[in-house]
């Protein structure tokens, strides 16, 4: 298996009892929707494994650069992003029991791990800020910036409404 995130741990599979750190950096392009982690700067991750019963401790941190796109307006932009890890890998599971994951051999690839803690944290719908107004639908313009009240009117899309008011007249 020839992945940044494969890392042998057998060793304490069978009962090692002091902890190891797994790091590394792997360059990686994942998205969910308007959100993605770009591959440079690459993805770290710093993990400590630890044996306890029934499987594996891994506690630690893993860090990204995300680039998101306001779901309203368009905009992009890009974060840091650093995540806390605290999993569990089991060993010797029984068909019947559900796990997340699972240790089978001697070598462990983290990427789901590592792949499932930073896509679940993403937003679906990310928000420049949280009082972005969006796009006006007929011009596409932005309307975050200053729009004269003539321009709002014309672009609501009830503009076409007020022709039906009965003014009384």
């Amino acid at each position: 298996m020839n992945t940044p995130f494969a890392f042998h741990i057998g060793d304490m599979r069978r009962g090692r009892s002091e902890p190891r750190t797994v790091a590394g950096q792997a360059a990686v392009d994942w998205h969910v929707e308007l959100s993605r982690i770009v591959p440079e700067p690459p993805l770290t991750f710093d993990l400590e494994l630890s044996a306890v019963a029934g499987g594996l401790s891994v506690m630690g941190e893993i860090e990204a650069t995300v680039e998101h796109r306001c779901y309203r307006c368009l905009t992009e932009w890009q974060e840091t992003v650093t995540k806390a890890v605290a999993q569990l890998i089991a060993t010797g599971v029984e068909d019947d029991e559900e796990t997340d994951y699972v240790l089978d051999g001697d070598v462990f690839d983290f990427e789901p791990l590592v792949r499932d803690e930073l896509m679940l944290d993403l937003p679906i719908a990310p928000l420049c800020r949280a009082d972005c107004e969006g796009l006006v639908a007929a011009t596409g313009s932005d309307l975050n910036t200053d729009l004269s009240e003539d321009e709002r009117v014309a672009s609501s899309p009830f503009s076409v409404l007020k022709d039906l008011l009965d003014t009384g007249d």
